[in-house]
């Protein structure tokens, strides 16, 4: 559980880095959204929430909106991952992406919400521009390559953490 947690944990800050330091300008992607959903479907609960306040927390730390929006924000993408997991089989890439393009869609509803309570009012009906919806779409669409990759880094994990035979040494 640890490890899978730090696991997690390095993939969010190289995302989050690469998102806010290479990307962000010029590509419609949300890469940490594709990490939060898919740690909601396969960790435990535990795990999935104390990864999503820490890359939530991260978040915050960086923009510059009310601290705790962000970390509502992905605290609603690993709800919504459990709500999915616990309702639909997620074997396939379109029910995948389609599940993933609603936790999204209700994730910035949750934020936008979050920061209509904090007084900004006008936030609600603010930025809803085509690039904000491709940007859903886009990481929607992208999520099967990133659990594809996410997977793989599991099961390169759970091979180096087996046991390895005991050889006996031939004197």
């Amino acid at each position: 559980m640890l490890t899978s947690f730090f696991s997690y944990t390095l993939w969010g800050l190289a995302l989050f880095y690469l998102h806010e330091l290479l990307l962000y300008p010029e590509v419609f992607l949300r890469p940490l959204a594709p990490l939060l959903f898919y740690a909601g479907l396969r960790g435990s609960l535990p795990v999935a929430f104390a990864l999503a306040v820490v890359l939530g927390l991260l978040q915050d730390s960086y923009a510059l909106t009310p601290f705790g929006v962000h970390v509502v924000g992905s605290l609603v993408l690993v709800m919504t991952a459990r709500v999915a997991r616990e309702r639909f089989l997620l074997k396939s890439a379109v029910p995948l992406m389609l599940a993933m393009l609603a936790a999204l869609l209700l994730q910035e509803l949750g934020v936008r919400l979050i920061l209509a309570l904090f007084g900004s009012r006008e936030v609600l009906l603010e930025d809803l521009s085509w690039p904000r919806g491709l940007e859903l779409i886009v990481t929607a669409v992208v999520t099967p390559a990133f659990f594809a990759l996410f997977r793989a880094w599991d099961n390169l994990l759970k091979r180096w953490g087996r046991p390895r035979p005991w050889r006996s040494a031939s004197w």
